[in-house]
């Protein structure tokens, strides 16, 4: 464990000396403060802050990627480039502790300027209302969507149902000899397709209802819940906006027939365009004690001829703090360093310094939009996908991702939690699986790899 942490100290004292190391310092110290002053967002409060929020973790998170890859790769190659190596192998020092003290000192200088900047951060995102001089509605506003941590529960719906449905669709077409000229499998695709669509649509006159559970009372009487969605109308308005009517509550005290609710019912009419995410909030004493919420929309047909599709709904609750959530979102980006600094030296134990820079940073580019390449290849014919899928499908699901739920920016600029369990799974995955897996084969290399030869 001594040797370790020598060789751990020479490489953080060599990748200091690193100019790309200076630099990155010194962007981050004038960008960081910079951004927090001149990033205006939408000109609102919640705007600036969740546009700087965005823009400083991005920046924080890709330099700190870039000077991760950097360190890990070149320090196993300086070494051998200056023949520095061989006064280290001369000593008593096994193999494996240079692997691991390479590994705990690229990992942990980066960690350490993470945990340093993300200060930083945090110090500038809680400065900046007093900073801006927001009025108070605009503060209020802030407090309750961006500095407040908040769970995002999805519909319940019914994917028994859906196929139930599909399937006696099917058995009617072929009674009737109405099968299209296709595969049972196409024909099945098509009809899901067409379902799902329909369980998301509100024609006009029309309502629908979406049931929300596990959303647990409130303690505090003044605490909010929020409804997002987002839709698309068919055929597209004149003026791209649907005027729609709302209701949330427990819908159940009159459906069973309750005269007396004991949880009330709010009500509200909106006009909003379509193709844009759009948010309402509403009393947290909406969900009943059992945690159950619905919420309610009709198309009206006295101000709508189009077909509401719903593409997104959920409801928000507040669960937590902004400091708490902050921290854990430090975290995420912590296990995507780590897990960079075990490719860089696995990878630097058996390539050149430019080979195993290029292939650390294609993984790391892959894995910011590792989502949608996946689903890209799903989009394409039999034959393509069939290439792709034994060919650049396996490396994909092989390397961890960065985008979708493990982009930490997200969830700062939704407000929404990031839960411990997410990211326990997320740290399992990389760290104990793929980041083990690096550094046993990096060492299982490195230890039979020839150093020098004797000549005479």
């Amino acid at each position: 464990m001594r040797n370790s942490w020598a060789i751990a100290k020479n490489t953080i004292a060599q990748a200091v000396r690193m100019k790309i190391a200076a630099a990155v310092l010194v962007l981050l110290l004038i960008l960081l403060p910079t951004m927090a002053w001149m990033l205006t967002g939408d000109g609102t409060l919640l705007g600036r802050l969740q546009s700087f929020s965005s823009y400083s973790i991005s920046l924080v998170g890709f330099l700190l990627s870039l000077l991760t890859i950097a360190v890990s790769c070149y320090s196993l190659h300086s070494d051998f480039r200056v023949r520095t190596i061989d006064l280290v192998i001369t000593k008593p020092i096994a193999r494996h502790q240079i692997v691991l003290g390479k590994f705990w000192g690229a990992a942990g200088l980066n960690l350490f300027l993470l945990a340093g900047f993300s200060c930083m951060i945090y110090g500038l995102t809680a400065a900046i209302p007093r900073l801006s001089k927001a009025p108070e509605d605009q503060i209020a506003r802030a407090q309750t969507e961006f500095f407040t941590a908040r769970r995002v529960v999805a519909p319940q719906t019914s994917e028994e149902e859906i196929v139930k449905r599909v399937e006696e669709r099917i058995e009617t077409l072929r009674k009737n000899r109405q099968l299209p000229d296709l595969s049972m499998e196409q024909i099945r695709q098509t009809l899901l397709e067409q379902e799902r669509i329909a369980q998301k649509s509100v024609e006009p006159a029309a309502a629908k209802e979406w049931d929300f559970q596990t959303i647990f009372p409130p303690k505090d009487p003044n605490s909010v819940m929020f409804v997002r969605y987002k839709f698309q109308a068919a055929p597209e308005p004149p003026n791209q906006e649907i005027f729609g009517q709302w209701r949330v509550g427990d819908f159940r005290q009159f459906r069973t027939g309750l005269r007396e609710y004991k949880t009330p019912i709010y009500g509200l009419e909106r006009s909003e365009a379509a193709r844009t995410l759009h948010s309402f909030t509403v009393p947290g004493n909406a969900a009943a004690d059992d945690g159950l919420v619905t919420v309610g929309f009709f198309n009206s047909p006295e101000r709508n001829f189009s077909t509401v599709i719903f593409d997104q709904m959920e409801v928000l609750y507040p669960v937590g703090g902004f400091g708490v959530n902050f921290f854990r979102v430090v975290l995420l980006m912590a296990v995507r360093l780590i897990f960079l600094a075990a490719l860089g030296i696995s990878l630097s134990t058996w390539l050149s310094f430019p080979v195993a820079t290029l292939f650390s940073l294609m993984v790391f580019f892959a894995g910011l939009i590792n989502g949608f390449i996946l689903e890209s290849i799903e989009g394409l014919g039999a034959v393509l996908g069939m290439v792709y899928r034994f060919t650049i499908r396996w490396f994909l699901y092989a390397i961890p991702r960065f985008d979708g739920p493990y982009s930490p920016t997200d969830y700062l600029v939704s407000g929404e939690v990031l839960s411990w369990t997410f990211l326990g799974k997320a740290a399992l995955i990389t760290l104990v699986v793929q980041m083990v897996l690096l550094l046993v084969i990096g060492i299982w290399i490195f230890s039979r790899r020839e150093i020098a030869k004797i000549t005479v």
